[in-house]
């Protein structure tokens, strides 16, 4: 089978640092390859994968901190070249699969999208226009916002468990990873550990979005002793990270977390997590086995002693056997074919 898969102009793939929906992809490709498929990607040119690339923007334009017309005429760019690449290798391939680009003009081709991020208000007229068209979301629950959208699966993401090591004595520390904005909240984490009178590590990025943020809601705690900002680091940095902590804290606020990368990431290297009962978090945490599911965190407060005492080898046995990338593909190949068949 004859893949195309379009990637954001954002990061490269694999990504060097942030990059969540870019390193599933990384493991689509590797996945499909194995499976003895033949994946095309149009993306970056600094991407550096197996597979046929096809650049459709010379380098990855990762979101600006502040409003910028260059960044968005690179981006028209790029639009515009990926339209013009998916319209001369189209007829050749089984089936388009995009990651965020839209493929309303490219529906008399077998085509479908996994929704990576969450529906909102601002979205939701931009789906309405696309209810036919064929989606796979990375949750169950994540379909509960938009039900009536022509959902064909939903595949978990998964990535490879082997690059991950299993700690079992971890150190005295609690960790947190992903972006810096109201939607992941780090804040919550912070005031968690500071009334634990815990060690407390952060570490990703802060864009447009979460520049405000993170000035007002995690800077004035920077100079406690137990908090310590690692800033966006690369994949062994984090790994290194989340692997050597007692629990991982995974706040939830204002946003319906459409999966959680960074929570399998942990639960690999048995360490559990700690996270609001809602969203996507039931179909990845095993409450009280792989980790906490709280109603809010002076309840993680209460219980947190519970998450130390968990079977760390249990943890990254389950979620490896869960979730991984392999499993991934089948799952994305299996949705590959509903599409086909429906167009045939």
């Amino acid at each position: 089978m004859r893949v195309v898969i379009i990637a954001n102009p954002y990061y490269p793939i694999p990504p060097k640092k942030y990059g969540g929906t870019e390193r599933v992809i990384q493991y689509l490709v590797r996945g499909l390859m194995e499976a003895g498929h033949e994946p095309i990607l149009l993306g970056t040119g600094d991407s550096v994968v197996d597979c046929q690339l096809i650049s459709v923007i010379d380098k990855s334009i990762p979101f600006p901190k502040r409003d910028s017309e260059i960044f968005r005429e690179k981006i028209k760019n790029f639009l515009q070249k990926t339209r013009t690449e998916l319209n001369r290798i189209a007829p050749s391939v089984n089936i388009i699969h995009s990651h965020d680009f839209d493929l309303k003009d490219f529906q008399h081709f077998p085509n479908v999208t996994t929704v990576h991020g969450h529906f909102s208000f601002e979205n939701l007229s931009y789906y309405q226009r696309r209810r036919k068209m064929p989606f796979i979301t990375i949750s169950r629950n994540q379909q509960e916002s938009f039900p009536n959208l022509n959902y064909v699966d939903v595949v978990y993401n998964g990535l490879d468990p082997k690059e991950f090591p299993v700690i079992l004595k971890p150190e005295n520390y609690l960790s947190f990873v992903g972006r810096f904005d109201w939607d992941k909240s780090p804040h919550l984490a912070i005031q968690l550990a500071l009334a634990l009178g815990m060690k407390i590590k952060l570490a990703g990025k802060i864009d447009l979005l979460g520049t405000e943020y993170f000035r007002e809601q995690i800077k004035p705690y920077l100079k406690n002793p137990l908090v310590e900002y690692l800033g966006e680091i690369d994949t062994q940095a984090k790994i290194d990270l989340v692997s050597k902590a007692r629990c991982n804290i995974h706040p939830l606020l204002a946003r319906r977390e459409p999966f959680g990368l960074t929570v399998i990431e942990a639960l690999y290297c048995g360490t559990p997590t700690i996270t609001m009962n809602r969203s996507s978090m039931p179909e990845i945490i095993e409450n009280g086995k792989t980790g906490l599911l709280v109603e809010d965190f002076a309840e993680a407060y209460q219980k947190i002693e519970k998450s130390f005492a968990l079977d760390r080898r249990y943890i990254a046995d389950s979620s490896r056997k869960k979730f991984n990338y392999q499993k991934m593909t089948r799952g994305y190949l299996r949705a590959y074919k509903k599409v086909i068949k429906s167009y045939n």
